[in-house]
């Protein structure tokens, strides 16, 4: 898959520059614990969309891919289609099964809601501060993360003023910060540099607000 590999930087240099672009591709392989070498078509969309999607946000406030990387994208979709196997041909599963998640309602103006989902996220491994802030309340768990607030505070107020966004990621101090949007509050996790980051994305979009709040 080393063609996919060029074809994918080559995408990233619609936005950057070519040496830009290697140095967002290795570094998105680098946090998300990933080896290209290994991926299949399917691996290969998961990438993209997420991890290196997410690398190129905190460049670039864009919502969707655009040019050769949505092409690249398209591309891949089909191989993934045409590779799935069918009912009669998928073998016993011997490992652990998949964890998928399901979509996760929070009421955020329910304090015993926002003290659930601070708690649940703070037993993520890699985790390292948990914030949930919005108008008039505040949860935080794990130490230090209260300082945090009010830089994050201003990130959000940013990015909803600019557009509405799905998830912010940055490289914040030692390690790395998500930011999702759900209903009028911001969850954040802060976590360290050797977190699986497509898990932690995972997780973190696996929440919506309970109702359409916003």
């Amino acid at each position: 898959m080393q063609q996919i590999e060029r074809l994918a930087i080559e995408a990233l240099t619609d936005y950057v520059s070519p040496s830009a672009a290697q140095n967002m591709f290795d570094r998105a392989a680098r946090r998300a614990g990933v080896d290209p070498e290994t991926l299949d078509a399917a691996g290969w969309l998961s990438f993209l969309r997420g991890p290196l999607f997410v690398e190129l946000q905190a460049v670039f406030p864009i919502r969707e891919p655009t040019g050769k990387l949505h092409r690249l994208l398209r591309s891949l979709e089909e191989s993934a289609q045409k590779s799935a196997p069918s009912a009669k041909a998928v073998p016993e599963r011997t490992g652990p099964p998949t964890i998928i998640s399901a979509r996760i309602e929070v009421d955020v103006q329910d304090p015993a809601a926002r003290e659930r989902l601070a708690s649940s996220l703070a037993r993520e491994d890699g985790v390292s501060g948990v914030l949930v802030w919005g108008p008039g309340f505040q949860e935080a768990r794990l130490p230090g993360v209260e300082d945090l607030a009010p830089i994050l505070a201003v990130v959000h107020s940013l990015l909803k003023k600019q557009k509405s966004y799905k998830i912010f990621y940055s490289v914040f101090r030692e390690g790395q910060v998500l930011i999702r949007p759900v209903g009028s509050a911001l969850v954040a996790l802060v976590a360290k540099r050797q977190a699986n980051l497509g898990r932690l994305m995972h997780v973190l979009n696996s929440y919506e607000a309970k109702g359409g709040q916003s």
